[in-house]
């Protein structure tokens, strides 16, 4: 396959977009961890009620990424870089003062749905940038930086947001606003335009996604990831109030766990780079990967203490590893080069219903077993074990599609 480890031959660009990924994510990141808590131990929201508003969340974050994807095609990629994290900023700052003088949690709902709109804006264009930066044998590594880079930043975030908590939920929030002033800055001053459309236009074209829906393989995979979402996002909310309020660990431990997270990523995801560069293909890995996540699942069936959930997320942090760079990497491969953000919103999009229905039915069902959570994780570890298979198979067809295959523009 054509990748390559090429980290030092990256555009420097890419390095600033994930300088900026890791200052969004050191300050951000536990704003996402603690939400839940917040709901149901500040404002009594139960658990169904947390997980129905998270779903939506995902849900509307789907939609404006699948019309930004297609922006990002038509107008190029720095204005949604720079001007999107703006309203963030003050919607961060208002939820500090919705916290803090604990107004009514709908307030912080809508606030919050606000910054994941304008998350939704941006993220296809960071996305495409990179690969507009990198050459099909160098994507993998580009990709693979911006992620050590925000697990950088999601390594130190928990850990911050754990503390400042023990001051105040509304805390978080402050840190999250005053980070993204950092990161629009970085932004701003040292990330150029990086593609140029032939034929600007001030919206989307809904006819091109007529590409992403003809390409077989392309709808095949991402049949699969609405499955992987599900699965996925478990390790999320459902995971959360799991350790917090069903094993009663206090929030500080919670902000380990995912500091733990962070922290392996950096240590392992370049060498594990350099495995999935030299050998096989990124869809192959991508099955390899789910299955430690299975492993993982099986084990918090029996998890009941720190350290046993400190396991848990090593394991999963391999196995995200191997799954997380391949996203990016399979969908602009697969992708002509000025349908990039096209493919990325679509495949978002699609994804995002498997999301929806993790978090609203994995909340529902974790209530359901909460005497008996071990089958919840039981069930959760056979499904993800489904998926890794359904990547498997998926693997000689991806191979058929890149022999010869080479950068091209749709018609």
């Amino acid at each position: 396959m054509p990748y390559e480890y090429a980290v030092r031959n990256l555009d420097r660009r890419v390095w600033y977009l994930s300088l900026a990924r890791f200052i969004r994510a050191m300050g951000r990141v536990s704003s996402f961890i603690f939400l839940p808590l917040i709901f149901v131990a500040v404002y009594n929201v139960s658990f169904l009620v947390t997980g129905l508003i998270l779903g939506v969340a995902t849900l509307i974050q789907a939609v404006f990424q699948y019309f930004s994807g297609m922006w990002t095609d038509r107008v190029g990629r720095r204005i949604f870089l720079i001007v999107m994290p703006v309203p963030v900023i003050a919607l961060y700052f208002l939820m500090y003062f919705i916290v803090s003088d604990h107004l009514p949690f709908y307030y912080l709902a809508a606030a919050w749905y606000g910054t994941m709109m304008a998350n939704a804006i941006q993220f296809p264009a960071i996305q495409a940038a990179v690969a507009d930066l990198t050459s099909v044998s160098y994507r993998l590594s580009g990709f693979t930086v911006l992620r050590v880079m925000a697990n950088l930043g999601a390594a130190v975030g928990p850990i911050l947001g754990g503390f400042l908590s023990i001051y105040g939920f509304q805390l978080i929030f402050l840190l999250a606003g005053i980070s993204t002033v950092a990161e629009v800055s970085i932004l701003y001053l040292y990330v150029s335009e990086t593609y140029f459309p032939l034929d600007p236009s001030p919206g989307p074209h809904i006819k091109e996604t007529k590409f992403a829906y003809r390409d077989h393989f392309f709808l095949i995979f991402t049949i699969a990831g609405i499955f992987w979402g599900f699965f996925l996002r478990q390790n999320g909310p459902a995971l959360t109030l799991y350790v917090f309020d069903l094993q009663n660990l206090p929030v500080l431990d919670l902000g380990f766990i995912y500091a733990l997270n962070g922290t392996l990523v950096v240590a392992l995801q370049f060498p594990i780079l350099r495995l999935i560069s030299r050998i096989s293909t990124p869809v192959m890995w991508r099955s390899a990967g789910v299955i430690f996540y299975a492993a993982a699942f099986i084990l918090l069936a029996v998890s009941n203490q720190f350290l046993l959930f400190l396991l848990v997320m090593a394991i999963m942090t391999i196995g995200e590893d191997f799954v997380a760079p391949t996203t990016q990497t399979i969908i602009t491969t697969l992708a002509a080069v000025n349908l990039r953000g096209t493919y990325i919103g679509v495949y978002n999009l699609y994804s995002s219903i498997g999301r929806f229905f993790g978090a609203f039915i994995g909340l529902a069902m974790l209530y359901f077993f909460r005497n008996i959570t071990s089958s919840f994780w039981v069930y959760v570890a056979i499904g993800t074990l489904a998926v890794s298979l359904w990547y498997f198979l998926l693997n000689r067809p991806f191979i058929k599609r890149m022999d010869g295959s080479e950068e091209t523009t749709a018609t």
